[in-house]
């Protein structure tokens, strides 16, 4: 019996890092805006965005502006330049100058929808992902100069490797649980597990006392040789965790950032981190893209004889790299409940996410919510998005635990 749990970039920003999108736009015009200040230039063009003088003596306009206003905001700067036609030019290449609009005009972006959107219309494929790499490259940039100021949070980390809670499995999987529990009931190895969870604890010097101890099994024991209904482990007056611990316990990083291994500092067997998209010490292998085979375009672009078309998908991204398979392993390996924490769950990982919520040995899919300043959450905003990775609706409304039952991720304070 095991857990997956879902990191995505709520993950992130729940750990104080500034890493939605949106920021590195931000981070990307304070950038530009100081090499504008500080370089000598007639034309400044990185692949996204290409600024131009377009007359001799634009420069000492430009500089005379530049160093006598302390401050320069991107909307200051393009006021200036816009007003100044004859003197300069400023030109987004397609790909950026779709980020930058829907930046503009909603105050977030998903660059990997927006790129998905434009390889479907796009007769240049290779151009555009010649500026998703630029892209790619400025976010590694950007993210390597941030991830380093991140701790760990002391409320995440018992609920990391809490026992599985019995109101969480699914309807259709309690057989399953039961003979699970019945098992371990009888299992004479399982006190290393038990002895795993106490080093854990001791390790992390996690504030919460948890006494688990294979005594309380063999005291249980006595009044209860085996469980035969699922009614039997919901009216038991006192039922011991130590027989609900999962075996192990995977951390699926969705992000690229390294604050996820420092949950598990000395990962084992039972306690795993995997970067199923890269790391930002091997730029090489990280995988960013788009991931919905499930898009009535997909098998459009799959067929054209381009394969640019495909590059990019995540599907082939993963045959790259052992993480993919590492977690299908996982996956076949025993039972799993999956926790949620920080991943919306978008279409642009939703072949793999489909992949994981439908297997067999799927048991529950348990969301952590965003809780918000003014009382209200994100936890149907996830909800839909689950719902939309699923094909058997059935199965989603059995596997997905109610909100009554979720809690919201415990923020950095």
């Amino acid at each position: 019996m095991n857990r997956i749990i879902l990191i995505g970039n709520g993950f992130d920003l729940a750990h104080g890092l500034k890493t939605s999108y949106a920021d590195f736009i931000d981070w990307y015009w304070e950038k530009k805006i100081f090499e504008l200040k500080n370089e000598k230039w007639d034309i400044l063009d990185d692949g996204l965005t290409k600024f131009e003088l377009l007359k001799n003596n634009s420069w000492h306009c430009f500089y005379d502006y530049v160093w006598g206003n302390k401050i320069i905001s991107k909307d200051k700067l393009f006021e200036y330049i816009h007003n100044n036609p004859d003197f300069f030019e400023v030109r987004h290449h397609s790909f950026f100058n779709q980020i930058y609009k829907e930046y503009e005009k909603k105050g977030w972006v998903d660059i990997e929808n927006e790129y998905y959107n434009l390889l479907i219309s796009s007769n240049a494929p290779q151009k555009l992902n010649n500026e998703l790499d630029i892209v790619k490259g400025k976010l590694i940039e950007y993210l390597k100069g941030i991830q380093n100021g991140a701790e760990t949070i002391d409320e995440l980390k018992p609920k990391i490797i809490e026992p599985i809670k019995t109101e969480d499995i699914a309807v259709g999987a309690y057989n399953t649980f039961i003979n699970i529990i019945n098992s371990r009931l009888n299992d004479e190895n399982l006190n290393g597990l038990i002895e795993s969870y106490r080093d854990f604890y001791n390790n992390y010097k996690i504030n919460h006392v948890y006494h688990y101890n294979i005594k309380n099994i063999i005291d249980f024991k006595k009044s209860i040789k085996q469980i035969n209904s699922f009614d039997d482990l919901e009216t038991c007056c006192y039922f011991p965790e130590e027989l609900l611990l999962p075996d192990r316990i995977m951390l699926l990083n969705f992000n690229y950032t390294d604050i996820a291994d420092k949950y598990f500092q000395e990962p084992s067997n039972r306690f795993i981190v995997n970067h199923i998209h890269g790391k930002l010490d091997n730029p090489n292998e990280v995988i960013f893209g788009y991931g919905d085979e499930e898009s009535k375009y997909f098998m459009e672009l799959k067929e054209r004889d381009n394969t640019e078309y495909t590059r990019n998908f995540k599907t082939i991204k993963y045959l790259e790299m052992p993480s993919y398979k590492k977690l299908l392993a996982f996956m076949e390996s025993a039972p799993y409940q999956i926790y949620i924490m920080g991943h919306s769950c978008g279409k642009s990982d939703g072949t793999l996410l489909n992949t994981m919520f439908e297997h067999p040995n799927c048991i529950s899919i348990k969301p952590f919510y965003h809780q918000k300043e003014d009382g209200t959450d994100d936890n149907w905003d996830i909800v839909q998005n689950i719902y939309r990775n699923f094909k058997d609706l059935k199965l989603m409304r059995d596997r997905v635990v109610n909100k009554t039952q979720c809690e919201p991720m415990p923020q950095a304070e």
